[in-house]
C-alpha cells in the first residue's frame, strides 16, 4: 500500500472514471494507493466516509478539489462499525445546523442532531439524557428549533435499528443544504467538513490525525 501521493498523480476530476487515463476522483485514487481494484467504492475506507468524500469531490470547484489531494492517503485503512456512521453523521449534521439560515431546515437538522447524539449516548457512557457539549452548544443557540425538535423526536423515539440508514440520510440532507450555500465560502465549508470527518475517524481508529491537512489555497496573480 502506498502512503504518499506519487508525483505522477493527475488532477482530480468529478464523477467516476472507467480508466485511469481518463483521470480520477478522490476515492478512485484512494483505491489505487491502497492496492485495490480501480473503483470509487474501495474497501479501504469506511463506506459513509467514502460517500462524504465522493460528494465533496463532485460538488466543489476545480481549485478546491485539488486541495483534497493530500487527504487521499489519510482515508486509507479507516474502517469501523456503526458507531463511525453515527459519529460522521453527527459531525456533518451539526455543522449544517450551525450554518442554517431558515426555520424549517433548522428544525429538521436540530431533530437530526438530537437523534444522533442520543444514539451515541450509551456508547459514550452518558445517562440522564445529557447531550455532548458540542451538541448542547449548537442546540442552545436556537431554542425555537430545538424545542420543536425535542417534541418531534419524543414522539418518534430513538430507532433501535437502521442506524446506518439514519446516518446516511442525515449526511445527505446536510450536504444538500451545505452545497446550496450561496457565497465564496461554500467550497471551504465542504472541505473543512471532510477534513474534520477524517480526523474523527482517525481518532476512532487510534491513528494520529495531525497530518490530515488540505493543500493551501492557490495564489492568484492580481
Amino acid at each position: 500500500m502506498v502512503t504518499q501521493i506519487p508525483d505522477s498523480l493527475p488532477v482530480l476530476g468529478p464523477g467516476a472514471h472507467r480508466r485511469r487515463s481518463d483521470g480520477g476522483c478522490f476515492m478512485e485514487w484512494a483505491s489505487l494507493l491502497a492496492g485495490e481494484r480501480w473503483s470509487d467504492h474501495p474497501r479501504c475506507t469506511h463506506p459513509l466516509l467514502a460517500h462524504l468524500a465522493r460528494t465533496v469531490n463532485d460538488t466543489v470547484g476545480d481549485a478546491a478539489r485539488q486541495r483534497m489531494v493530500p487527504l487521499i492517503p489519510a482515508v486509507i485503512g479507516l474502517r469501523g462499525d456503526a458507531r463511525w456512521d453515527l459519529e460522521i453523521a453527527l459531525l456533518v449534521t451539526r455543522r449544517a445546523l450551525e450554518l442554517s439560515t431558515d426555520r424549517e431546515s433548522a428544525r429538521t437538522l436540530a431533530a437530526g442532531v438530537l437523534t444522533l447524539d442520543r444514539a451515541l449516548a450509551t456508547l459514550d457512557g452518558r445517562t440522564g439524557g445529557a447531550l455532548r457539549p458540542s451538541s448542547a452548544a449548537v442546540l442552545g443557540a436556537i431554542p425555537e428549533a430545538t424545542g420543536w425538535a425535542e417534541r418531534w423526536t419524543a414522539r418518534l423515539g430513538v430507532p433501535r435499528s437502521g442506524y446506518r440508514d439514519l446516518s446516511r440520510a442525515a449526511v445527505d440532507r446536510s450536504l444538500i443544504l451545505l452545497a446550496g450555500r450561496i457565497g465564496s465560502d461554500r467550497d471551504g465549508v465542504l472541505l473543512d467538513v471532510l477534513t474534520d470527518a477524517i480526523e474523527v475517524c482517525a481518532r476512532l481508529a487510534g491513528r494520529p490525525s495531525a497530518e490530515v491537512r488540505l493543500a493551501p489555497e492557490p495564489a492568484f496573480a492580481g
